[in-house]
């Protein structure tokens, strides 16, 4: 029986209009985004061939990778919610539910089989993804194994994630629309966020948007494994399926109590998992890292403060966030860091202030030579010389004039055209059972 419900499930996703839409969608906004991201990696590295300084800073992960994924990002953002709405809302709009009560199994098996089956058909999403990979390799592109699965885990997470959103609202409301709206309200409130801080609308803004979807997805962009990140779209997805369940069991009269209950004990979790600080960077070029002399040397001082004279949305306090604060949480997890308000602010503006047991200096410098000039002096300790051989040598990409014609046949030919004769194929011969 579970596994007719399971068949069933799959049907509706593979057989769906919808989801036909949105596989030419998704061929076309991947092909668009892979495009783009390798024509512009190609035209840049024809000045890094000859310049090993400016090859290094070839990554084809950050290059090429990332930017396609954006596509995948936002077809997943803003008309996947529509197509994993249907599972729950369909039941409800016909009221098949009753019926499908009336099985020999519980409403949380049917719950289940309908989100695994979801899951299911994310993965065949994502497997459309692998020739970009394929593509990439034979242009001459090189293919970082670690990086590329932790940005399928990321990006794999972040389905479930809008899975769980789309189930929850679908689970509330009964009407479409409403289902709809709710759950890319929910969605595009990360990207609110991620706004208000830019703006520095308000301070209690740029303090939770470091939990922002966007910000914890961007762990995975930059190739660190951050356990911190990988609990935290767990426990959304958890947070918003028990949410979806509760909503979609009829049985269950009173839904205040377990909604209550569920949303203390995500906050308890939430905040055990805001003291977890595990962070590897698993780049080849150790961009999120430090040398190893510099990292040797962070691990042997006992306490660091730094004050920032600097409103947030400047944009070297920015630049000081994604360049050696990064690297530096990575090393002492345990670093405090705070922005400075009020007057002291207007007075210091624009320094850095260093504390290392109790003895302090200022720079207004954010290089990583005059700070650890001064975190030298500060400790007492000597940094050694850095080795030469750990450069990282890069991988600039140029790539001939007919390279697309692969994208061209793939998602533009193969994948759709495909896709619709499948569908028509199925159509035909459910009309040939009928007549």
């Amino acid at each position: 029986m579970i596994f007719a419900l399971f068949k069933k499930e799959i049907n509706d996703f593979l057989k769906s209009k919808t989801s036909i839409l949105f596989i030419i969608l998704f061929s076309s906004i991947i092909s668009y985004s892979f495009y783009s991201a390798v024509d512009l990696y190609s035209k840049a590295s024809i000045a890094a061939i000859d310049n090993p300084l400016y090859a290094a800073g070839f990554e084809p992960v950050s290059g090429i990778f990332v930017p396609a994924f954006g596509g995948f990002f936002i077809i997943m953002s803003l008309i996947a919610p529509f197509l994993f709405i249907q599972p729950i809302s369909h039941e409800k709009n016909n009221n098949t539910i009753t019926l499908i009560a009336q099985f020999p199994m519980s409403l949380k098996t049917v719950f289940v089989v309908k989100f695994i089956s979801a899951t299911v058909f994310l993965l065949i999403i994502m497997v459309f993804l692998l020739p970009i990979f394929i593509i990439c390799y034979l242009i001459g592109g090189h293919l970082p194994f670690t990086e590329i699965i932790l940005l399928f885990l990321g990006y794999f997470l972040y389905g479930l994630l809008i899975i769980s959103i789309s189930f929850f609202s679908s689970s509330v409301f009964n009407n479409n629309a409403q289902s709809s709206m709710t759950a890319l309200s929910l969605i595009i409130f990360s990207w609110f966020l991620d706004f208000g801080k830019d703006m520095n609308i308000l301070p209690f803004i740029n303090n939770i948007s470091k939990w922002s979807v966007t910000k914890q997805l961007k762990y995975f962009d930059n190739g660190i494994l951050s356990f911190q990140a990988i609990n935290y779209f767990v426990l959304l997805i958890i947070l918003f399926c028990v949410l979806s369940y509760i909503f979609f069991d009829f049985s269950i009269k009173s839904k205040s109590k377990p909604v209550l209950i569920t949303f203390v004990s995500f906050l308890v979790l939430f905040f055990i998992n805001t003291k977890i600080n595990y962070n590897y960077d698993l780049t080849e070029s150790r961009k999120n890292s430090f040398s190893i002399e510099k990292t040797e040397f962070l691990k042997k001082i006992p306490s660091l403060s730094i004050k920032i004279y600097l409103e947030q949305t400047d944009s070297r306090a920015k630049d000081y966030e994604n360049d050696f604060l990064k690297k530096l949480k990575l090393v002492k997890s345990d670093v405090k860091v705070k922005y400075v308000t009020g007057k002291d602010l207007k007075k210091n503006y624009g320094i850095y202030e260093y504390e290392i047991n109790g003895k302090a200096d200022t720079t207004f410098s954010n290089s990583e030579e005059e700070i650890f000039m001064i975190l030298e002096n500060l400790s007492g300790l000597k940094l050694k010389k850095e080795n030469e051989d750990n450069y990282f040598k890069g991988y600039p990409l140029v790539v001939n004039k007919g390279w697309s014609f692969y994208i061209f046949i793939f998602y533009l030919i193969l994948l759709p055209f495909g896709v619709l004769i499948i569908y028509f194929k199925k159509q035909i011969i459910h009309t040939r059972r009928i007549l």
